[in-house]
């Protein structure tokens, strides 16, 4: 069985030590049919969720549509506090103005880690 946690509210945690957290960023072909599903809804909107399946938290961060392609998405933070667990995302943008063509993208990634059965704070 598998739900859906939206990850937009705001939590009230205290901060503590953090701690860094083992993750994986999946590639296309390795996210499971039911995250694809869930991502491809969102269409062009930019989201922050998570999804829980088979004791395994996947954290699903999208920048929404934009104006060509060539951006990628650097994880900079997956740490936990005995409050929540934080993760920290950038977008970046093309190098090269060979990247900035075509018509343009909507970059995703998927972080695949342990269910901590913590709150996900995105940063």
């Amino acid at each position: 069985m598998a739900c859906l946690c939206c990850g937009c509210g705001i939590t009230n945690v205290e901060e503590g030590e953090r701690k860094a957290v083992e993750y994986t960023v999946l590639k296309t072909d390795a996210i499971p049919p039911e995250v694809a599903e869930v991502i491809k809804a969102q269409g062009d909107a930019e989201f922050q969720m998570t999804y829980k399946s088979d004791g395994f938290l996947y954290i699903l961060r999208g920048y929404g549509k934009q104006k060509s392609g060539g951006y990628s998405i650097q994880v900079e933070e997956v740490t936990a506090t005995d409050g929540a667990l934080h993760v920290k995302t950038r977008l970046l943008g093309p190098e090269t103005k060979e990247e900035q063509k075509g018509d343009g993208s909507v970059p995703y990634l998927v972080i695949k880690t342990e269910d901590l059965e913590l709150p996900v704070v995105f940063e």
